[in-house]
């Protein structure tokens, strides 16, 4: 460690890289296999780069910076409402387009809004908008829908990601994870690809996406993306009777058989066509039982990892340990330009087509919505309904 470090940088420094490996460590030891790549780089997410990447390397070193800010009193211990902010993780609509038409579709609104104004993104500004969060300093480009592999320069725009700089990975239902289609995924250097699966029995996820066939094609597109060599997860979410009727158990047996590396859980949110149902959301009680959920299944070495939403924090900002990744190292881009904290928040606070990415994140960044971290999602807490029903909207 330099010398010309003061002591209290050098004490960040060690607390924050301790905070980090531990937030790792409890992540991905415990038994559970790490997926060697060229490289010889080790994967155990797809949502982090791989330990030893160049990616990798470039979060950590973001990670200090961030705990060094210049304007940092010498005094002060290590504070997350002191440090700088990355948008570690950027998600990106990049259609609203979509051949399901699924009961929880959080994206209904905008995918109306968009087509009724034809204000979808051009290539072109997606691409400046990859450009844009690289140099800001995100490490993982998540890009979504809709259906992503229903836009057409998907491909395009996963070969944009710089993967010295950036993973980048995909959240898909699966239909269209034919053998060409994968082929293309791994030629443009796709990262990760997590299908949508939203009930362990397969007619159960066909009548709850409104398409018949939908669970078989999603299951035999992770086995095309396996055998090329791609990282595959299962994308699901908790409710409450998920949580009471063991729904999540069965997902998890289905997870192993399938053979994914991760399962990304999801809590349910009154968004999009759940937003009149309020009472859909997490309480304190069954917000314990998730975590009791994904210890359990981190003990079953045979058992695929559980990465919850709320855990995108403690792997990529240990210095708030666990906790609400929106606005603190997570942004959101949607179809037609608008940026949010995250996928699922109805506010929008600024549009790339009036302000670079850099403006809007840090004028998000640093509002007071979100200047403390949140131990829970924020939109499983109705006070924060609330104050975002008092913003003004974004002109």
């Amino acid at each position: 460690m330099s010398s010309d470090l003061k002591a209290w940088q050098r004490s960040a420094i060690r607390e924050t890289m301790a905070n980090y490996r531990h937030a790792q460590d409890n992540y991905y030891v415990g038994g559970k296999p790490l997926v060697e790549l060229d490289g010889g780089f080790k994967a155990f997410s797809l949502l982090t780069p791989p330990l030893g990447s160049p990616a990798a390397r470039r979060r950590v070193k973001l990670i200090m910076e961030n705990m060094l800010q210049p304007n940092r009193p010498a005094a002060a211990a290590v504070d997350f409402s002191l440090s700088g902010r990355t948008p570690h993780v950027i998600t990106m609509a990049v259609t609203y387009n979509c051949q399901c038409d699924c009961l929880h579709c959080s994206a209904v609104d905008y995918q109306e809004t968009t087509r009724r104004e034809n204000s979808a993104l051009t290539f072109e500004e997606l691409k400046s908008v990859i450009d844009q969060t690289l140099d800001l300093g995100t490490t993982c480009v998540v890009l979504t829908g809709g259906e992503p592999l229903l836009y057409e320069r998907i491909y395009d725009l996963i070969a944009a990601v710089d993967k010295q700089r950036s993973v980048c990975t995909i959240f898909t239902n699966g239909e269209f994870l034919l053998e060409h289609t994968v082929r293309k995924l791994k030629q443009a250097g796709v990262f990760g690809v997590f299908v949508s699966l939203d009930h362990f029995d397969a007619e159960q996820h066909d009548i709850h996406r409104r398409r018949p066939g939908l669970a078989e094609k999603a299951c035999r597109g992770l086995r095309l993306c396996q055998d090329a060599g791609i990282l595959t997860g299962i994308s699901t979410y908790a409710t409450k009777e998920k949580i009471r009727d063991g729904e999540l158990d069965s997902m998890m047996d289905l997870a192993r058989s399938l053979g994914v590396l991760e399962v990304f859980l999801f809590d349910v949110i009154p968004t999009g066509r759940l937003s009149a149902q309020r009472d859909c959301m997490l309480s304190e009680e069954d917000a314990r039982q998730i975590v009791d959920f994904r210890a359990k299944y981190t003990a079953k070495s045979d058992y695929p990892r559980i990465i919850h939403q709320t855990m995108f924090s403690s792997i990529a900002y240990p210095c708030v340990a666990e906790g609400c990744p929106a606005g603190i190292v997570q942004v959101h881009l949607r179809a037609n330009g608008d940026v949010s904290p995250c996928d699922f928040t109805p506010h929008s606070f600024g549009n790339i087509r009036q302000q670079p990415l850099k403006a809007i994140w840090e004028s998000m960044s640093a509002h007071p919505l979100f200047a403390e971290p949140s131990a829970r999602c924020r939109l499983s807490q109705p006070g924060y309904w609330v104050k975002l029903a008092e913003l003004a909207p974004v002109s």
